[in-house]
């Protein structure tokens, strides 16, 4: 595989638009009627609060070696996306719009999913994607400028985090799974244990864990890996909503590099993290720190309607440039309702 040259280098984005009632109505239509885990179902986990906006703006501002930005929709369209062409932010081309039943061709029988778990383990399979690229949650965006190799090293993926136990967390999980068993108490999917569950390559009593910022994934080691492995698949990508079962795609892309040596390991980054309404003074400052390069906007739908309209206002002026213009008309007339 050859080192990527300049513009040559993709980045993948899930998104989802939960309060669109077409995908209500399916969400419902297909919603388990045993009790499961509510981390799987709820409505925050399907909120779109204009978070996709920022991150493209972030994209086109900061990532000038980014060559195409492919959003994972299930029939669906932000509604300002053409914008950034029709205002000449970016290109024609630069952002594409992938359905699910484009990444799940060949696996028809599992759509729909409302499972961003199951999404990911498919993003490789989009057509023309780059033999590397990035992965973004939709609440991602990049806070400062950044460069190639700060995602390559030669043809090593560069992979920032730390390596940790996994006996606590096997534990804990056993735990719970008895008390699903015996007490029917549903089991909350956890982020952290879904990358121990990706670090199976290694077979070894640590995964190396990472956080909430763009990752880097070898499309031919991941792809070669589950093609190889189709029972292994078949079941990761059988659960249309989250389940305790479910490896994180990222982890197991990322432990298939450091089991064939192609992969730097790098220690955690620090995150401009917005979490909750305590964290918005620090999130709003830290917009400026040049040495913070990758933020993440958590939830914004549960902030009060005064922090949110505050970290709204940071964010346009930040990105102002590259926004559409319906959203920044759409704030303003917002903010003059409040």
């Amino acid at each position: 595989m050859k080192q990527p040259s300049e513009n040559t280098l993709d980045i993948v984005i899930a998104w989802v638009d939960g309060a669109d009632p077409i995908l209500k109505q399916k969400r419902e239509q297909y919603k388990p009627t045993k009790e499961v885990a509510s981390d799987a179902i709820t409505d925050t986990r399907f909120a779109s609060d204009d978070e996709i906006y920022y991150n493209i703006a972030s994209i086109i501002k900061y990532v000038p070696f980014c060559r195409h930005i492919y959003l994972v929709t299930d029939q669906q369209k932000p509604a300002f996306i053409d914008e950034f062409a029709k205002q000449g932010i970016c290109s024609a081309d630069k952002i594409r719009i992938v359905d699910h039943k484009d990444i799940f061709l060949g696996y028809e029988q599992f759509l729909p999913t409302f499972n961003s778990t199951s999404i990911e383990t498919m993003i490789w399979n989009i057509n023309g994607l780059s033999d590397y690229f990035i992965y973004m949650n939709d609440d991602f965006f990049f806070n400062q400028p950044v460069k190639m190799d700060e995602f390559l090293d030669d043809e090593k993926i560069i992979i920032h985090g730390h390596w940790q136990k996994k006996i606590v967390l096997n534990t804990k999980m056993k735990y719970r799974q008895l008390l699903n068993k015996f007490l029917e108490t549903p089991i909350q999917p956890k982020y952290t244990t879904a990358q121990m569950l990706g670090s199976i390559p290694l077979k070894t009593n640590q995964f190396f864990k990472i956080h909430h910022y763009p990752h880097i994934v070898d499309k031919s080691i991941l792809s070669s890996y589950l093609l190889s492995n189709l029972t292994f698949l078949e079941n990761q990508i059988k659960h249309r909503f989250r389940d305790i079962s479910q490896f994180d795609p990222v982890s197991l892309a990322n432990h298939l590099s450091i089991q064939k040596k192609q992969a730097v390991l790098k220690p955690d980054l620090n995150l401009n993290y917005l979490k909750n309404e305590y964290s918005v003074e620090k999130f709003i400052k830290n917009l400026d720190d040049e040495s913070i390069k990758y933020g993440c906007i958590q939830s914004m739908d549960l902030l009060s309607e005064g922090f949110s309209q505050k970290v709204n206002k940071a964010m346009i002026k930040k990105f102002y440039l590259y926004l559409p213009e319906s959203l920044l008309i759409e704030e303003t007339q917002c903010t003059i309702k409040r």
